[in-house]
């Protein structure tokens, strides 16, 4: 065993198996044709079953789910078309196709044409849920493509009829099997678009795979898929799906599901409209009743029966606020007086109390210019000591800098003796190591060997060191001081 060999229980690896199944995208989507073999319809519903070919077989599995669409009893020998996933069975660790459709193979072409386009269609995003557009609720015209005088048109137009006769029916009478189908069923579409229709029914019977095959077809699909108008598939019974159905804005069981979608009930619209018709009238003589019963309120609690009594009241007020006025006027002039009486009073105290503080000031300036001559003598000396022993200090710093700029220059110069003998004595040490070297080098001293006329003979690439390494007719090469010689063994001789 390697020392960093990864080791896995089974269960590890079972998983990691899984995983790489799972995730393979050919694997999500399979189309297998084979024989069936060991098949068993369990009483649970499900069927297993082994499909195989003259060379190889695989274990499958069909749920009851699936199973119940199967439209053949399935039996040993039976060559069916199989479409399913790869998925891993992990209390075995074995692979299995999980079977979702079963068919008898004389159709076993077109179902795996139609998995391959299904699969193509998907990987380019046609049936992404983003390009879906949704379908008015009142549509005012609606045109349907189907086949003419067919059952799907009967069905379509009796229940868009009954559901929605607002509706412009436009009928697009086109071909829906055969060679001249897919030219047009593409055609009616062109001409529902030129006619701005609302909505577009897309509709036809059920039948075969090769009944339908049109609406698989590619030009079909893509003409859908590119619609700007809403289209609404309704082909087929419930158990039939086209490609169609899957690049569609709506995919409808049937075609008279599909004018069911398509339509809104006339009849459920009728009562909503009966029903909205009858709140409001509710509500309007509510609000009649209630308007009514307040303007009886203000009549009877209102001075509006009787208006000479708000004048009365009125002219009442106004004699209260013209009172009022005057004995405000005669407050006002009782103010204004003992204003100017407070204003000739304060004139005279302020005046006092002026010529006071300017007395007070005058003798205050002459104090303050004494003490700040005072102290401005001070300062002044004080500032002429300062400044002699700053002197003296500075011419002290510059002797012992100039001491110490010598000490370090004598040390700078001891320094660089010093580097220059330790430089030497490493050069004469490498000197010595190199022709050590040299004198040891075995490529020089093989060089003197060639000099000397011996050679290196190889076989292969393998040096030869004995007779017994080379036999004879084989090729050798020489190598020699200048060169390599390339010689053929004709013989050989022990010593």
């Amino acid at each position: 065993m390697m020392q960093n060999e990864k080791i896995l229980t089974v269960s590890e690896f079972v998983n990691e198996l899984k995983d790489v199944v799972n995730n393979h995208p050919s694997f999500k989507n399979v189309a297998l044709v084979g024989e069936l073999s060991n098949f068993k319809a369990h009483h649970s519903g499900h069927f297993y079953f082994s499909l195989k070919d003259k060379d190889s077989r695989i274990a499958c599995v069909m749920f009851k789910s699936k199973a119940v669409t199967v439209q053949f009893r399935p039996k040993d020998g039976d060559k069916v078309v199989l479409h399913g996933s790869l998925q891993v069975f992990e209390s075995s660790g074995s692979v299995q196709i999980y079977a979702d459709r079963m068919n008898l193979d004389g159709l076993g072409d077109l179902h795996i044409q139609f998995e391959q386009l299904k699969k193509e269609y998907e990987e380019k995003g046609y049936f992404d849920a983003v390009h879906k557009k949704s379908v008015p609720p009142y549509p005012r015209s609606i045109a349907v493509i189907v086949g003419e005088n067919s059952a799907a048109y009967h069905d379509i137009s009796r229940t868009l009829a009954e559901r929605w006769p607002q509706a412009l029916q436009i009928d697009l009478l086109a071909y829906v099997q055969g060679e001249n189908a897919i030219k047009s069923i593409v055609q009616m579409l062109t001409i529902a678009h030129n006619k701005k229709v609302d909505v577009i029914i897309l509709g036809r019977g059920g039948g075969s795979i090769e009944d339908l095959w049109a609406f698989n077809e590619r030009d079909v699909v893509e003409a859908v898929f590119n619609a700007t108008i809403p289209v609404i598939s309704g082909i087929g019974h419930e158990s039939d799906t086209t490609l169609t159905d899957f690049v569609a804005d709506y995919r409808a069981a049937t075609p008279t599901a599909a004018a069911v979608y398509a339509t809104p009930n006339r009849t459920d619209m009728l009562a909503l409209i009966r029903d909205y018709k009858n709140q409001y009238y509710i509500r309007v003589r509510n609000k009649l009743m209630q308007e009514k019963k307040q303007y009886d309120y203000i009549i009877n609690t209102s001075y509006l029966g009787k208006p000479e009594a708000i004048i009365d009241k009125k002219r009442q007020q106004i004699d209260y606020y013209q009172t009022r006025i005057t004995h405000q006027v005669s407050m006002f002039d009782a103010i204004k007086q003992a204003l100017q009486r407070f204003d000739v009073e304060s004139e005279s105290a302020l005046m006092k109390i002026f010529h006071t503080h300017e007395q007070l000031l005058i003798s205050g300036n002459r104090e303050f210019a004494r003490i700040m001559n005072y102290k401005l003598d001070n300062q002044t000396r004080l500032l002429q000591s300062t400044n002699a022993r700053m002197e003296n200090l500075f011419g002290q710093n510059l002797r012992t800098l100039d001491k110490n700029r010598q000490v370090l220059n004598d040390n700078q110069v001891v320094l660089v003796r010093r580097v220059e003998r330790s430089i030497n004595l490493k050069k004469s040490q490498f000197s010595d190591i190199i022709k050590t070297l040299s004198n040891n080098n075995p490529a020089q001293k093989m060089m003197q060997l060639f000099d000397k006329g011996f050679v290196k003979i190889q076989h292969d690439d393998e040096p030869i060191t004995s007779i017994h390494n080379i036999a004879v007719d084989e090729t050798v090469t020489m190598t020699l001081s200048d060169g390599i010689l390339t010689a053929k063994v004709t013989g050989k001789e022990e010593l």
